[in-house]
């Protein structure tokens, strides 16, 4: 299968802060894991709990903790971007997202459809991926309602 378009950029280290959970597509516990992850962080309303979001805000998706590649166990992790995450509410998980090397792809029209097909994209080709952090960036282009787009970025090694 061939890869999505995607562009390389070095991207800075950013923090997330957010509910986690831990989950794997192997197996198929993501299909239900990470719609749970979002169902429970948008009737908790987490994102109220969250200290120092950055503003304006964003809201990020990430996946760490990689046992091996994509068809291992991996945290994933939904929540916000924020300056500082020194004092957190109990039950919020944080995670630092590394400054390193990215493929970024974007995912554009119906979500979450359009951000999946692309993840198949990714997970179908040979693109030298970390299996370190990737995340997926939430911010104002994704609650366009004509055209959503959201920003997936995938940690990738010097080739």
């Amino acid at each position: 299968m061939d890869c999505p378009e995607y562009t390389t950029v070095m991207l800075p280290a950013r923090i997330a802060v957010g509910i986690e959970r831990r989950t794997c597509n192997a197996d198929g516990r993501c299909l239900q894991d990470i719609p749970a992850c979002w169902q429970e962080f948008l009737a908790t309303n987490a994102a109220a709990r969250i200290h120092h979001r950055i503003i304006p805000p964003v809201m990020y998706a990430v996946y760490s903790d990689y046992t091996s590649d994509w068809t291992g166990e991996y945290s994933y992790l939904l929540g916000c971007g924020v300056t500082n995450a020194a004092t957190q509410k109990k039950g919020l998980s944080v995670r630092h997202i590394p400054a390193q090397k990215y493929a970024v792809f974007h995912a554009r029209g119906p979500m979450p459809d359009a951000v999946v097909g692309v993840w198949g994209g990714i997970w179908g080709s040979d693109l030298p991926r970390k299996y370190s952090c990737d995340f997926e960036v939430y911010d104002s282009r994704f609650t366009d309602k004509k055209n959503p787009e959201v920003d997936i970025c995938v940690g990738i090694r010097d080739i």
